[in-house]
């Protein structure tokens, strides 16, 4: 389990992100309201100066590669899957058999999605861009039902890159 040392709170059209810091270094992230979010250690309004300015850029509609961090500790498979995700250009999605592919272990498209459930750092780690084979936005957050502010949150930062990705 990773110990949060370190978070602060972005502003978002969704709600406030929550961003922090584990023990090891690795970055965390999620909407307070939505899903779940990091808890525990120390407020630091500083933290990750660049990364706040980024979220707020990509809420604006400027969609450029997050600056540098460490994804939070996991399994192998896990880490391929949640780099094959930050490698989805923003306004495409590709399947959760896609990314399983991407991740080198091709048939393992539920697994890819139980990677993308337990992603500690969404937005960073473009999870809501990978969907179910069938075209349907699949789970968010934790959550699979259609109506659940999590999936709708998943649908908007859809739509949100669609209308400003050139």
């Amino acid at each position: 389990m990773h110990r949060i040392e370190f978070w602060r709170d972005i502003p978002t059209p969704f709600g406030e992100l929550r961003l922090a810091v584990d023990s090891d270094g690795g970055l965390h992230s999620g909407w307070k309201t939505i899903g779940r979010h990091p808890q525990g250690g120390r407020y630091d309004p500083a933290l990750r100066e660049d990364i706040a300015r980024w979220v707020e850029s990509t809420m604006a509609g400027k969609w450029t590669p997050p600056p540098a961090f460490e994804i939070p500790r996991t399994t192998p498979f896990r880490t391929r899957c949640l780099e094959a995700c930050r490698s989805i250009p923003p306004g495409k999605t590709i399947s959760y058999r896609e990314l399983a592919e991407l991740a080198q272990q091709p048939g393992a498209a539920r697994a890819a999605g139980s990677a993308m459930r337990h992603n500690h750092t969404p937005l960073l780690v473009p999870c809501h861009r990978v969907i179910r084979s069938n075209g349907a936005i699949g789970g968010f957050a934790g959550q699979m039902t259609c109506g659940d502010p999590a999936v709708l949150l998943k649908s908007r930062l859809q739509e949100l890159e669609r209308s400003t990705v050139v």
